[in-house]
């Protein structure tokens, strides 16, 4: 590569790493002054090193990662936008350089990012996000408290309780019923079982049951038992019980894979989570478009300075989030293809960006 990519491409990804140091620090002091008083709450024994070491570097992965593409973007923006008001891309341009050739080193660094993204998005950062959910669920008040659920987990297994807070182990009032397909569409209740207390594992499907009721319904006569406390296995877990919104964020992909066929089985709704998949891959390109649509907005000098590239630029970006997330409640509420909803923000901003890297070039 000549002295040009080399003099776009550290403008580009130092621009970058500065502008996600920047971002990352005023998230992080956010965060603090929103949980300290978790932090230093005396139950919790928390050390400074704690926080620092077993949180924040999980809490920075998730965040820098999920807003890379706008960073991207605004590094674009900023550095080109620069690099105009002091003429360097007429001097560039006026020495023979085409402006596709100009723009050749922005897409190398976009495609260095963009393989990193997708590593990220797919296998390092949900390892991260599991990390930082598992501390929030227990230091702070973020875990999440369910009550009065019914769950279907899976074919013939009825599952419902009172109360199950996201950060114990225990469960109030759980109630297990069994069916059986008598006919077609018609189902028949074999057995139940009411629990005053549960403790069960994330992890394993052991349970501590305490003051138990066990039915089981005969042709003649009902089987019922009381026991003070029993020691068993069950078909599911506590993370089968209720899990926070964003455990889809804490699965690297082959994970989430079987976590959606796992819920299909059930019968539940998966829609989420095939958008969560598909946004791994999708969310990464769009950096390749915001920064061709950054390019040609921005290498343009302007009257007004930097500031007018800045807020067109901004306004395509809020823009382009607005139709992403509109694409996926789509998806979700009105049944429209997941994998189309994802990736069609990016189609409808392809073909923006095309128009305006097309005008540029033969401006």
């Amino acid at each position: 590569m000549k002295k040009l990519d080399w003099f776009i491409i550290k403008k580009f990804l130092g621009t970058y790493v500065f502008m996600i140091a920047v971002v990352m620090s005023i998230s992080i002091i956010f965060d603090i002054s929103e949980k300290l008083g978790d932090f230093m709450a005396p139950e919790n024994d928390l050390s400074l090193s704690n926080i620092v070491f077993d949180y924040y570097p999980y809490f920075f992965i998730h965040y820098a990662n999920l807003f890379s593409s706008l960073i991207i973007f605004l590094s674009v923006l900023w550095f080109t936008s620069f690099m105009a008001q002091r003429s360097e891309i007429i001097a560039i341009l006026s020495n023979g350089v085409s402006f596709w050739r100009f723009s050749r080193p922005y897409i190398i660094a976009s495609t260095f990012l963009l393989i990193v993204s997708i590593l990220m998005n797919h296998y390092i950062a949900p390892i991260a996000n599991r990390n930082r959910l598992d501390f929030e669920n227990k230091f702070t008040k973020y875990n999440v408290h369910f009550k009065n659920a019914n769950l279907e987990l899976e074919k013939g297994v009825i599952v419902s309780y009172r109360k199950f807070f996201g950060n114990s182990t225990t469960v109030r009032r759980l109630w297990v019923e069994n069916w059986k397909e008598k006919n077609k569409n018609e189902w028949e209740l074999i057995s139940d079982m009411q629990v005053e207390r549960a403790i069960g594992d994330s992890l394993s499907n052991n349970w501590i049951l305490k003051n138990v009721f066990i039915r089981k319904i005969g042709a003649k006569k009902d089987d019922i038992r009381f026991e003070n406390q029993i020691d068993t296995v069950l078909s599911f877990n506590l993370l089968d019980l209720g899990q926070r919104a964003e455990i889809n964020f804490a699965m690297t992909t082959p994970e989430l894979t079987q976590f959606r066929k796992k819920e299909e089985d059930k019968g539940n709704h998966v829609a989420h989570i095939d958008i969560s998949k598909y946004e791994r891959t999708a969310y990464p390109f769009a950096a390749y478009i915001l920064t061709i649509i950054g390019i040609s907005v921005a290498s343009i000098k302007s009257r007004e300075g930097v500031g007018k590239n800045l807020v067109i630029g901004l306004g395509c970006g809020l823009v382009y989030v607005f139709f992403m997330k509109m694409t996926s409640v789509a998806a979700v509420n009105i049944g429209w293809d997941p994998l189309l909803s994802v990736w069609f923000p990016n189609i409808i901003f392809s073909s923006f960006a095309l128009v305006l890297f097309y005008r540029r070039l033969k401006s």
